[in-house]
């Protein structure tokens, strides 16, 4: 594959998304909430899941001792949500869930959870303070979380810690074989560079497997974060990547597998410009829907589609536009009617940082 040069604002082209209609899920001026993910359940029901902890004057804190996960659902179609007696789950230091819905009213999902102590805490907690602008924390691992009433209640019982010490950052997924998935991220090896790994259930998510290496990052290279996987075809799976490379800051890597995700190629710059991570939907009639927030100018969240698996991409379509950095983390789904919901974080006009929605139309 060649390699693919980086979209600069000067050449970065985009179309506004066809009938893009904005809506406003979730807002709470005390709060800091971000990384949303979405999923469809029965008819019109959704589930949103997705990361709150108190707004700090200092300004953007990922990390809080009061992060929790917040789950909201709409039981029509996303028009309208039911905010006012959310679900939560991974108090103390959820981080973000990707969720996944598994039928009958189960519903499982990959938790990134952390454990954060308070600043004058730092000395006796025994965690080296990495982050000056965040809390004292650690990564616990990736977790497997799961519902068996649709949501409604997360039963502390209920949780398997997959991975110690990775991050999950993008959904589980269900292979057509019936095969879980869970991508993650975290400093691995001996040199603790960024590196991604998968980890797979063959059991509906009763016991895991170790972590297999998607793509491990070198100190004379690049670190390899924030996984997403998609099945193209049994067996056949792409996996896209945010990396860190000075190189080629902000670009999105892509790899493959074809024996369901024991090796993998060698990763591959897209030449897509984002800074965030990527998230894949694939579309009911096989193309792949790319949808990022995209941290350098012109920012905003931005979708792109693929005839040929991911392997190029077409024109962007902005969702939305946004003020500054501080947004993406998308998730979307397609209705049976072809619409796309694309929900992601952002600021409001007040700066409030929130939970938003764009439903739009796929390009012809």
């Amino acid at each position: 594959m060649a390699m693919k040069k980086a979209q600069t604002a000067a050449s970065f082209e985009f179309n506004k998304a066809p009938k893009a209609r904005q809506s406003r899920i979730y807002s709470d001026a005390r709060s800091y909430s971000a990384f949303p993910h979405v999923v469809q359940m029965e008819g019109d029901e959704l589930l949103l899941a997705f990361r709150q902890a108190p707004r700090h004057p200092a300004g953007v804190r990922h990390t809080s001792p009061r992060s929790i996960i917040t789950v909201i659902r709409s039981k029509d179609s996303g028009q309208s949500w039911e905010t006012a007696e959310p679900a939560q789950l991974a108090g103390g230091g959820g981080q973000e869930f990707g969720l996944l819905y598994l039928g009958g009213g189960r519903v499982g999902g990959a938790l990134a959870a952390h454990e954060v102590f308070p600043e004058e805490e730092a000395e006796r907690s025994g965690v080296p303070w990495t982050h000056p602008r965040e809390y004292p924390f650690r990564s616990v691992g990736a977790v497997w979380c799961w519902s068996d009433n649709y949501g409604l209640t997360w039963r502390v019982d209920r949780t398997i810690l997959v991975g110690p010490r990775v991050q999950a950052c993008a959904p589980a997924i269900r292979l057509l074989d019936g095969t879980l998935m869970i991508p993650a991220y975290g400093a691995l090896g001996r040199a603790k560079i960024g590196s991604s790994v998968l980890y797979h259930s063959d059991d509906e998510g009763s016991t895991w497997s170790e972590g297999i290496d998607i793509a491990r990052g070198t100190p004379k290279s690049r670190a390899y974060q924030e996984p997403v996987l998609m099945e193209l075809a049994p067996g056949h799976l792409l996996s896209m990547l945010r990396v860190s490379d000075p190189e080629n800051p902000g670009v999105f890597w892509r790899c493959e597998s074809t024996d369901s995700g024991r090796s993998w190629s060698r990763p591959q710059p897209t030449g897509i410009l984002s800074g965030a991570c990527p998230r894949l939907l694939k579309l009911r009639d096989g193309r792949l829907l790319l949808t990022y927030g995209r941290r350098f100018e012109p920012y905003g969240i931005y979708a792109h589609l693929s005839e040929d698996g991911g392997q190029n991409w077409g024109r962007a379509w902005q969702l939305r536009p946004a003020p500054d950095t501080d947004h993406g983390y998308t998730s979307s789904l397609e209705f049976d009617d072809g619409r796309i919901l694309t929900t992601t974080y952002g600021k409001n006009a007040r700066r409030i940082t929130g939970i938003t929605g764009t439903f739009w139309s796929l390009p012809q």
